[in-house]
């Protein structure tokens, strides 16, 4: 496993073609991400614009509040671009590389760090309406079961 950053948030920017060199700041909270930029040069040298920027960092999260720890569950049912189904980890897939095409719905869910489970109703066996409410009561089981 990687060992933590001394500095989480603060990231070095070296772009010498556009002689633009210092540490970049940024937190996010509700959405709204809060950056700063803190240049070697308007600091005095490299450790004092790392100073700055992790001052600056501290001053945020003064303000700011730190970050609610969120548990897996709650990412994994956190809404995200609109599928098929409506439903977060279930989707309707089709198998091209298969003739006849195969056509069926599709759960998946992480029931552990790093592990990522799949569950597959075919189209064809089932039915349509069959198959997605399967796929959905294997999301919702699914989701149920991660730590």
């Amino acid at each position: 496993m990687n060992k933590p950053s001394r500095t989480p948030g603060i990231c070095r920017i070296d772009q010498p073609e556009k002689h633009n060199h210092g540490f970049f700041v940024r937190v996010q909270r509700r959405g709204k991400i809060h950056s700063a930029f803190f240049t070697d040069c308007s600091h005095g040298g490299r450790k004092q614009a790392l100073a700055a920027a992790q001052q600056h960092r501290r001053k945020l999260l003064a303000k700011l509040g730190l970050p609610k720890q969120r548990s897996r569950r709650w990412w994994a049912e956190l809404p995200r671009r609109k599928g098929s189904s409506g439903i977060v980890g279930v989707q309707r897939m089709v198998d091209w590389r298969s003739w006849p095409l195969r056509t069926y719905w599709r759960a998946t869910w992480s029931p552990k760090p790093y592990v990522v489970r799949r569950k597959m109703f075919s189209v064809k066996k089932l039915g349509a309406k069959k198959a997605r409410r399967l796929a959905i009561r294997a999301r919702l089981a699914g989701v149920r079961s991660m730590q």
